[in-house]
């Protein structure tokens, strides 16, 4: 049975969640998502150009990354081009095109369809434009037309989740699992999790999907596994966002010290989750260091160095434990 000691929440990473108020586009100017920067934006003094198809701007996780890289290149005279194509695959498509007669150096691709962005990919790369490939991986199909792809492991994501539900769960005991939409990172998230507890005294009853990866429905998941599964021990989350809907259900039917709650992320929310004890932990993923990351292989490929093919972003557990270590950024 569940050892509820004080949770908190873990990353979905990715980056595809919860949204706020964001502008459609941003330059170190502004430009429109589909046509050429403004004109008033001069990029004839920058040591470098790069594009940024981002898959939302709205999208917290994605503006920690952006804001961040936009200060990096700043600081080296350089010029950042945002386009945000608001989770459309064809918008970002049209917006890489565009990329072409830009006169970018470089161009980093926040993936919305890793599939369909193929064709967009090898475009670039064929006109001399470096792409390093962020958060979500592209399909296996363009890696000769990457320079790298910077992101997490989400199969070691799972296996830190894994790990935490066996921290809370130290007689074991049954759980389930809210995914995401379906896609690699879910895939690998969900696989991870589910390899780690093989050979342990830890049951894994069901996953189900929350479309949109929305908390309404993570929410209305958690009610049905509740009626169904009265014994439940556990769940696993794939982001902070539904988790916080998972949580509400538990608040609603008094079990948050029944069901032990497992995430990724660690968001605000996750933080007050944890320090409440309504959540006993997350996998966190830094983002401040991926953008630094992207902008360091950018600027290596730019200038005609070597980089790694993949960079693994830096994953962490958190909870109750070492809360007082952690700074949430969104």
């Amino acid at each position: 049975m569940k050892k509820i000691h004080f949770m908190m929440i873990a990353i979905f990473t990715v980056f595809v969640i919860a949204a706020c108020a964001a502008p459609n586009e941003s330059t170190s100017n502004q430009s429109s998502p589909d046509t050429a920067p403004a004109e008033d934006v001069d990029t004839s003094d920058s040591e470098f150009v790069i594009g940024a198809l981002w898959s939302a701007t709205s999208v917290p996780p994605v503006q920690v990354i952006l804001n961040r890289i936009e200060e990096v290149a700043a600081e080296a005279n350089g010029t950042i081009v945002n386009m945000d194509a608001q989770f459309d695959p064809q918008t970002q498509a049209t917006q890489a095109r565009n990329l072409l007669t830009q006169g970018v150096d470089a161009v980093f691709v926040n993936v919305i369809d890793p599939e369909g962005i193929v064709p967009s990919v090898k475009e670039l790369e064929e006109a001399g434009i470096h792409v390093i490939v962020g958060t979500l991986p592209v399909s296996p199909s363009a890696n000769d037309y990457i320079a790298s792809f910077v992101g997490p492991d989400n199969i070691k994501a799972g296996n830190l989740a894994a790990e935490l539900m066996q921290e809370a769960l130290v007689d074991g005991g049954k759980v389930a699992i809210i995914e995401g939409d379906p896609g690699i990172t879910v895939t690998e998230r969900t696989a991870g999790f589910e390899q780690a507890l093989e050979g342990t005294n830890i049951e894994i009853l069901e996953k189900q999907v929350s479309e949109q990866w929305d908390r309404s429905r993570a929410l209305s998941i958690m009610q049905n596994y509740l009626t169904k599964y009265p014994d439940l021990d556990g769940i696993f989350v794939h982001n902070d966002d539904m988790a916080m809907g998972a949580i509400q259900a538990l608040r609603q039917e008094g079990k948050l010290d029944q069901v032990t709650v497992i995430s990724l992320g660690g968001t605000f929310e996750a933080v007050d989750a944890i320090e409440a004890g309504e959540m006993y932990g997350t996998v966190t993923e830094d983002l401040v260091w991926t953008a630094e990351m992207q902008m360091d292989v950018a600027l290596k490929v730019i200038n005609g160095e070597e980089v790694d093919k993949v960079v693994d972003v830096p994953l962490g557990k958190l909870t109750k434990d070492n809360l007082d270590s952690f700074t949430p950024t969104y």
